[in-house]
């Protein structure tokens, strides 16, 4: 599904117009009903903030659309008022943003696939972290002119394709675990599919750059996963312009772009979050599974500190 993002609604239109019928179903989501338009982050007002929550929880991502200021960045960094502390990378600056821009030849073959023009395969941040972030933001600062277009494939879409088609190499999701070690060495193991009351989280990548251990009993269900992921049909693709911040659930949702042209400028501010802050308990992280297509739950492995 594509969408040029062009027309960011109202907040009182937006919440009149918003019902609750299905978002995941076949991807029926008009990218403007997710797309907020604010002043700057540190004067969002009480509805905006309200707002804001609403549409993170409806559609796990929120496109906030800001005026331009001196140092946007000032926009991005506000965000810790409502998403917690700052997750530092190792390519994090002194405040933690994360510049995701082409380096062209400067850098030898295996690196992070952000500092290149490349496509940059559907996944979810800090998956080799033994604490991912929840909430990843991703300011526009330079749009490539062409191509660099934003994806987005829900996590719940996955399960109930996999609960629908294959139930039992589901169920092997969250008793089997996957293990990655990213390029500066950092590396984790757990599974794709994690429960907690209720509410189900996922982590997943499948990026020739880095080192991925796959269990031979889940092979075939993680490419499975991988071609759902890697087929447009599955992914809502969109273009972020200058000024707007893309806010996923990492929990909830798996990201990536397209390739852009190498002679081309793109420049994106990334900032990761913990989701601790004074509104924690606003944010609806993960997902709550549909019934089963048998009616039966599935036996699943249970993640003390997963929120």
């Amino acid at each position: 599904m594509l969408s040029d993002n062009i027309q960011p609604v109202q907040i009182n239109k937006f919440i009149s117009n918003l019902n609750s019928q299905e978002i995941i179903d076949n991807l029926k989501i008009d990218i403007s009903q997710a797309t907020l338009k604010v002043k700057t982050v540190a004067e969002i007002s009480e509805l905006e903030r309200q707002s804001l929550f609403y549409i993170l929880n409806k559609f796990k991502f929120v496109i906030l659309e800001c005026e331009a200021l001196p140092n946007p960045q000032e926009n991005l960094l506000a965000l810790t008022k409502f998403f917690g502390s700052v997750i530092r990378h190792r390519r994090s600056d002194e405040n933690g943003i994360v510049p995701v821009e082409n380096l062209y030849n400067f850098l030898a073959n295996n690196v992070s696939r952000s500092v290149t023009n490349q496509m940059h395969p559907l996944h979810t941040d800090g998956s080799a972290d033994s604490e991912p972030p929840k909430i990843v933001a991703m300011q526009c600062e330079i749009p490539s002119q062409s191509g660099g277009f934003s994806q987005i494939v829900y996590g719940e879409s996955i399960y109930k394709y996999l609960i629908e088609n294959y139930p039992q190499e589901l169920q092997k999701l969250f008793t089997n675990t996957v293990t990655i070690t990213n390029l500066g060495g950092k590396t984790d193991t757990r599974a794709i599919f994690v429960e907690k009351q209720g509410r189900i989280s996922i982590t997943f990548k499948a990026d020739s750059i880095v080192t991925i251990t796959v269990p031979p009993q889940i092979t075939d269900v993680f490419n499975i996963i991988k071609n759902y992921v890697n087929d447009p049909e599955n992914q809502l693709i969109f273009k972020l312009k200058a000024n707007q911040i893309l806010l996923l659930d990492n929990t909830s949702v798996l990201h990536g772009r397209t390739s852009f042209p190498d002679s081309e400028i793109r420049k994106i501010n990334r900032l990761w979050f913990d989701g601790i802050s004074e509104y924690a308990h606003l944010i609806e992280l993960g997902f709550i599974p549909k019934s089963s297509a048998r009616g039966q739950a599935l036996p699943v492995r249970q993640e003390a500190d997963l929120f």
